[in-house]
């Protein structure tokens, strides 16, 4: 079971249940699955996962604290992949999306549930991070230009800078608890002083994070765009977000970590003599 990094101990994920009769998949994913991994299998040399996060997606929040807990428990490398959110790739996703009335209504129980479930507390973000207007004919709003979205800018690419200085984790341990548990209103006060305070919490200056950011922001944004473009073209044909990938097998989904730590059991993969 993985244990949560904020109440150690704590069991956040309740094994399966068996599956009781076939399911239908693609020949494609037939076969990957039918070829995946027996109990028993040798354990990867380098096993790694990829990790594909955003930071306005509340489920990749709620999935945060199982992941910290399952890269603290096993010698793997999780690999962590900053993307843009499916409002700023596909600005008309939610116009598509017309007429499932059902969406809005579900999302809203489902998300509060799923983060009491889980013992993580959550409010929408105030304000949002992607930036939207009211469309009359339209109940999700119509989504502002790209150069208008501040908000996702500064947290996206201040993930990638402290990725690359190897605090990408850390980086989502205090600014995605800071955007979504709602203690801070409005997240974005002072010019991000709230932000810049969490970065500062984990060893890099906060001042220097956004300025970088600003500075050039093209570096960041190509940077983004490889994993955004990497998910769209790697063969575990899923671009959602929270998405783990391990041996090119696809876990998407807070809902399905526990499936992938019961893979990672498979393969063998070891557990650390010390948590990080």
């Amino acid at each position: 079971d993985i244990v949560s990094t904020m109440s150690a101990g704590r069991r956040v994920c309740s094994r399966l249940s068996p599956v009781r009769r076939p399911l239908a998949f693609s020949t494609r994913s037939s076969t990957r699955l039918l070829n995946s991994a027996p109990s028993g299998s040798p354990a990867p040399v380098h096993p790694v996962i990829d990790v594909y996060y955003s930071m306005r997606s509340p489920y990749s929040y709620i999935a945060l604290d199982r992941l910290l807990g399952l890269r603290a428990k096993y010698e793997a490398d999780f690999r962590l992949r900053i993307v843009w959110p499916i409002a700023i790739r596909d600005p008309d996703a939610f116009v598509k999306m017309q007429g499932q009335g059902y969406r809005l209504p579900y999302q809203d129980i489902d998300l509060f549930r799923s983060a009491q479930f889980h013992g993580v507390p959550l409010l929408y973000p105030e304000p949002d991070p992607v930036k939207q207007e009211t469309a009359p004919d339209s109940r999700y709003g119509r989504i502002l230009p790209f150069e208008e979205q501040v908000h996702i800018q500064v947290l996206t690419r201040c993930a990638i800078y402290a990725e690359q200085r190897g605090l990408g984790w850390a980086y989502l341990n205090e600014v995605s608890r800071l955007v979504w548990n709602g203690q801070k209103r409005p997240w974005d006060a002072d010019d991000y002083r709230h932000v810049k305070a969490a970065i500062d919490c984990i060893g890099l200056s906060g001042e220097d994070a956004v300025a970088a950011t600003r500075a050039d922001p093209d570096t960041y944004d190509k940077l983004i765009q490889a994993n955004v473009e990497l998910q769209k073209t790697n063969d575990a044909g899923h671009t959602g977000v929270p998405l783990c990938i391990f041996k090119n097998e696809p876990f998407f989904g807070q809902d399905r970590l526990g499936q992938l730590e019961w893979r990672l059991r498979q393969y063998r993969v070891p557990e650390r003599a010390v948590p990080l």
